[in-house]
């Protein structure tokens, strides 16, 4: 292979060497620019949480900070000043950093617990679980439950029935606590606080007095509401039922009517 004369190599280098000069000056004008246009943008306080916050908490000062925002970023909703925040108490949890928004925190007035956590109109009702009833320790609080009961007794203790009878109820808590840590491991807890409305409340009080309940656990973004008829031990596994339709009186006595169910075939016997 021929080689290239020197000063070949030398236009070369002086090429490649102004190239790679206007590519860097190119590179730091840009980067002027953009931190002269960021020394530009206007800046306001927002009230940011100081640390890791838990729901139904009062916030302290301690718990808060004022920390400088671009105006062009800043949410809807933001405070500026601490003492427009110290006293609330928070309806969500915060993270350390996050600005506070009014849609965060609950009503002026609230005091900290669990009443934090409940919008108008709804109320919270504990009720107790099982290891098995209570989805083994898997509830966490913000999680949505079905609730189905089995009744065995009255008119229902030859026959025992289960139905769902409540769905997408929001858990607020589980035994004591109303938030979930990252990390924890599944707890079994005594009891599972529910959100439910008054006719819910009325109807889940029924459901413990007369059967024992099961909580289903389901997807966050399932809000669909399914009606079901039920199941009966009678129809369980699919075996023929039999239906007395009606007691006829002939003749001073009485006369059952049974229907009998056989797949598809249906044949009514008298008695």
């Amino acid at each position: 292979m021929r080689r290239l004369p020197p000063w070949l190599w030398l236009m070369l280098a002086l090429v490649f060497g102004t190239t790679a000069t206007f590519m860097a000056m190119g590179w730091l004008k840009s980067q002027s620019q953009k931190a002269a246009k960021q020394a530009t943008v206007p800046l306001v306080e927002v009230v940011v949480a100081a640390k890791d916050v838990p729901p139904a908490v009062a916030l302290s000062e301690d718990l808060l900070r004022v920390r400088r925002w671009p105006q062009d970023t800043v949410p809807s909703g933001i405070f500026r000043r601490l003492e427009d925040v110290v006293g609330r108490v928070t309806a969500t949890p915060l993270a350390a950093g996050e600005p506070l928004l009014e849609n965060k925190l609950a009503p002026k007035g609230v005091i900290p617990g669990l009443t934090a956590l409940l919008p108008k109109e709804k109320r919270a009702m504990t009720v107790k679980v099982d290891e098995a009833s209570g989805v083994a320790g898997f509830l966490n609080p913000d999680n949505r439950v079905d609730v189905v009961v089995t009744v065995d007794k009255g008119d229902y203790n030859k026959d025992p029935v289960s139905k769902v009878v409540l769905q997408n109820l929001r858990v607020l808590g589980t035994g004591q606590r109303i938030e979930k840590k990252l990390g924890e491991k599944p707890q079994v807890v005594p009891t599972v606080t529910l959100e439910v409305t008054p006719e819910e409340g009325e109807r889940l009080a029924l459901a413990v007095r007369e059967g024992m309940i099961s909580l289903v656990l389901r997807n966050q973004q399932d809000e669909a509401v399914v009606q079901t008829s039920g199941v009966r031990t009678s129809t369980l596994l699919g075996t023929p039922a039999l239906a007395v339709n009606k007691q006829e009186k002939t003749n001073g006595s009485m006369l059952h009517s049974v229907e009998v169910i056989r797949g598809v075939e249906k044949e009514s016997l008298n008695f």
